[in-house]
């Protein structure tokens, strides 16, 4: 947990941080273009997973942002997108179901298991599935599903504590959901790389 921390202090307090957090931020609240926040972070996380230290991406690169959001949106979108839908779509049935059987007071508690589930392996996996395709640099090996679920699964536990600073800082930062979304999404890379990568020494040792 400790080394946890670490990482997150060092990105925050990073030189380039400030102006990758107000442009970062601004951009969350632009329709569309806030879609190159996802490649912003891919371009994060391929750096972290390739070892090539933990500088932030520079905004003014624009292409390859653009060009790395064309390159993980599919995965974003089966190991993100689809599940949060399919958890959603249980809940509702459950929901259905138990107020059906005049279960009101479970409806509204077992109903959002499915959720509590997506929200702890989602992210995991999405991580796992990225440090896939950026090692091979083929696509479907971010979609080889049981080696990638092999892999989440045992890794669930050390990825509690980010996790929880993830949706900590999404829940007190809620009024500026832009640059919450920022300061929360940027250490859950590098502690999720951390996680998969234990070789990794700059993250390891968070340069400290």
């Amino acid at each position: 947990m400790d080394k946890m921390e670490k990482i997150t202090w060092r990105i925050w307090q990073g030189q380039e941080m400030g102006r990758a957090l107000l442009i970062g931020g601004l951009l969350f609240y632009v329709p569309v273009i806030n879609l190159l926040l996802l490649g912003y972070f891919g371009c994060w996380l391929r750096q972290l997973a390739l070892n090539k230290g933990m500088k932030l991406p520079e905004w003014r690169d624009g292409r390859s942002i653009l060009d790395e959001f064309v390159k993980i949106i599919l995965p974003f979108l089966g190991w993100v997108v689809l599940p949060w839908l399919l958890a959603l779509l249980l809940v509702w049935a459950l929901v259905g179901l138990l107020d059906f059987l005049l279960l009101d007071f479970f409806a509204y508690t077992v109903a959002l298991i499915p959720l509590v589930f997506v929200a702890i392996v989602s992210p995991v996996a999405l991580v796992s599935a990225l440090l896939r395709f950026y090692q091979s640099g083929k696509l479907k090996d971010a979609f080889a599903i049981y080696d990638i679920i092999r892999e989440t699964i045992p890794r669930l536990k050390a990825s509690l504590f980010p996790l929880f600073q993830f949706y900590g800082i999404l829940i007190l930062g809620y009024p500026l959901m832009g640059f919450a979304v920022f300061l929360a999404t940027l250490p859950l890379c590098a502690q999720l790389v951390l996680v998969f990568r234990q070789a990794d020494a700059d993250l390891k040792n968070a340069g400290i």
